[in-house]
């Protein structure tokens, strides 16, 4: 059969034309872009600038040459190098000395902040139980409070307050990251400056971050729990501890943190409206779909919810959009340990934990991951998540 082409039942596209053979910008030409709210552009720059400081992340930053020695600097072993048990204690009696006379002698006052791995220890729930909420901590000489990291693991639509460190000796117990500061827009500057000012104590485990001398040092192969109950001793020798959040809220985040807070009330449904809802771009539908899944929390205190959070330039800046809106990424222990290493390989072992893994699959519950296309194509992470299912 011939067929002539004025005949053909298939209609051939050319150019900007759509499929009924209209010109698409002809149908454009009366359209005018509408000029962007002030709010809008407050919120891209705050996009831009969230990116910006994931790339700057990365780059090395310039070590002062005027030190007399390495100070605490990264340590490259060539072998493993494990303390026995006296040079375990030898070193561990050093620094209990140290930080005891640190303690003592800080006429600023002392700030003792427990990461969420600190939580662990019973020294820190001692500690946290012994400090009042009755007044507020500015000005006290010792204040406990609970880092960043450990809040985004607690149900909140509000971020609680955070005590001033200026001119404290600073003395954090737990296991720094730092890409997982940067997530949680952490305030990196007070630890910075405290670093610079030789009164920063970092304790993680098996290693102690010290002023010694005119600068801060390593000390490897201490006694970590040893080392904090001797840190705890010398603040409560001190006088009052407060806490660190604000008057009167010292019973509603240690019911998060260590008890079974009562539920609230079930928030309504979220429901979102055009690209990017009620918001001015499309992160603020992800932050309050974030802020809902709290609030379920809240109302089922039993019920597992929690997120797990990719490596890589466009979940991190969901992530900062979601601290500085006060809300919590509501993360576990395993979602901030993906964080400070970094690694993309962690949150498909976790998702296939999640689908695979016995209780979890069997357990009711809620789990949400946020996974990058890097991950997504690279790593096989929705083939993977597919194929479980």
């Amino acid at each position: 059969m011939v067929m002539s082409v004025g005949e053909s039942s298939v209609f051939k596209r050319k150019g900007l034309m759509d499929a009924a053979g209209v010109d698409i910008y002809e149908g454009m030409k009366e359209r005018k872009v509408m000029p962007s709210k002030e709010s809008r552009l407050k919120k891209q720059s705050d996009v831009d600038r969230y990116a910006q400081e994931y790339s700057d992340n990365f780059l090395r930053g310039h070590v002062a040459d005027d030190k007399p020695f390495m100070g605490a600097q990264p340590k490259l072993l060539t072998q493993p190098e494990i303390a026995d048990e006296s040079e375990t204690a030898r070193k561990t009696a050093v620094v209990i000395k140290s930080i005891s006379k640190l303690i003592a002698s800080s006429t600023a006052g002392v700030h003792v902040i427990l990461a969420q791995d600190a939580g662990n220890s019973p020294i820190a729930k001692d500690l946290l139980d012994v400090s009042t909420d009755e007044s507020t901590s500015k000005g006290a000489p010792s204040i406990v409070s609970l880092s960043l990291d450990w809040m985004h693991t607690l149900p909140l639509v509000e971020s609680p307050k955070r005590p001033q460190t200026t001119g404290r000796l600073l003395i954090f117990v737990g296991t720094p990251g730092k890409y997982l500061s940067m997530c949680i827009r952490s305030v990196r500057g007070r630890f910075d400056d405290a670093y610079k000012e030789n009164r920063l104590v970092m304790l993680c485990r098996g290693v102690c971050m010290l002023p010694m001398g005119t600068q801060e040092q390593n000390v490897f192969g201490v006694d970590s729990e040893a080392v904090f109950d001797a840190v705890a001793h010398a603040v409560r020798e001190r006088g009052a501890i407060f806490w660190g959040h604000g008057p009167a809220t010292k019973a509603n985040l240690m019911q998060k943190a260590f008890g079974y807070p009562s539920a609230e009330k079930m928030p309504a449904p979220v429901t979102f409206t055009g690209d990017v809802g009620s918001g001015e771009n499309s992160f603020d539908n992800m932050v309050q779909y974030i802020k809902y899944l709290n609030q379920v929390k809240m109302a089922k205190p039993s019920l597992p919810v929690t997120n797990w959070f990719d490596t890589g330039l466009l979940v991190s800046v969901l992530q900062g959009a979601i601290a500085e809106s006060g809300v919590s990424m509501l993360t576990d222990g395993d979602g901030l340990a993906m964080l400070r290493d970094a690694s993309i390989g962690h949150i498909i072992s976790k998702l296939n934990q999640m689908i695979a893994v016995e209780p979890f699959s069997t357990t009711k519950a809620v789990y949400n991951f946020f996974i990058g296309d890097g991950a997504c194509r690279l790593n096989g992470g929705v083939e993977l998540a597919l194929h479980l299912m």
